[in-house]
């Protein structure tokens, strides 16, 4: 439209800028909810069914992924696993020993589980013996346990907090803070997600900006480099954000909108500009 000087006719037409660009913006927003639907149903799911057909391929379906978690079995145990964190610490565990005759002899609850060499150190550990007569019970801080299961092979099914659905990270986010655990990370990542359709629409307005102002008369090489620019570093400002805010502990919130913020003002400055 810009290269035929067809905005230029619309705008001798009587129709305002301000018009054309609400006209684009309602593209702009049902796109963005049709992200936002896929990455709340489809991507995270296709992830975890990718995740599941690696690990199965590499470890033979001793690790899957449920919907209660992650199931592993190791010998005759069988361990559910609530959480495997990006530092490969293991929150919620628990174990199921099993005997040669498969009869359930012992169950391990452990509050979380660190890698150690051959094996991994449970921590705030409730243990209970099911003997043919008695049960009993027994508590420690601390116990090893014993293990070939690999903090490499848990981790092909943990979960970028990126991936994960809106409503899969506000659950985590509950579980993260009922646990009194860093939930930076994960609050950064919400808000990122709930500020997605900002940014598309952000993105946008910086392009018409480009479109009315200094690249109306350019040729459509330089607008395709100048939009590659401009969409790079509002990546790499929507990145650098991320760290900083998490460093010194400011509201996630804060870094996740100042980016789109920061192109909003100079959208509206090239507007005005022409102006």
């Amino acid at each position: 439209l810009a290269s035929n000087s067809e905005l230029v006719v619309m705008q001798a037409a009587g129709m305002s800028r301000l018009q054309i660009i609400i006209s684009v913006m309602k593209t702009a927003i049902f796109m963005a909810l049709c992200m936002m639907a896929l990455g709340e149903w489809g991507a995270p799911a296709a992830q975890l069914k990718a995740k599941e057909m690696r690990n199965h391929a590499i470890h033979g379906g001793d690790v899957f992924n449920a919907q209660q978690g992650v199931w592993a079995k190791d010998g005759n145990n069988f361990i559910n696993i609530e959480d495997v964190d990006q530092n490969g610490v293991l929150h919620g565990v628990n174990m199921y020993h099993f005997d040669k005759s498969l009869q359930l002899t012992q169950i391990t609850k452990a509050r979380e589980a660190v890698s150690r060499k051959d094996g991994w150190l449970l921590r705030d550990v409730n243990k209970v013996q099911l003997g043919e007569e008695q049960i009993n019970t027994q508590q420690q801080d601390e116990e090893f346990y014993d293990s070939q299961l690999t903090a490499e092979k848990l981790g092909v099914v943990s979960v970028k907090p990126e991936s994960l659905s809106f409503t899969g990270l506000w659950s985590y986010l509950g579980y993260l803070k009922q646990n009194e655990q860093d939930t930076s990370t994960y609050e950064l990542a919400l808000w990122r997600k709930i500020m997605q359709p900002v940014s598309i629409a952000v993105m946008l307005l910086v392009a018409l900006s480009f479109i009315f102002g200094p690249l109306r008369t350019v040729t459509m090489g330089a607008r395709i480099v100048m939009g590659v620019v401009t969409g790079i570093v509002f990546h790499l400002t929507n990145e650098i954000f991320g760290p900083v805010v998490m460093v010194y502990q400011i509201p996630a919130i804060i870094g996740a909108t100042l980016p789109s913020i920061i192109f909003i003002g100079f959208a509206t400055y090239l507007l005005n500009k022409r102006n």
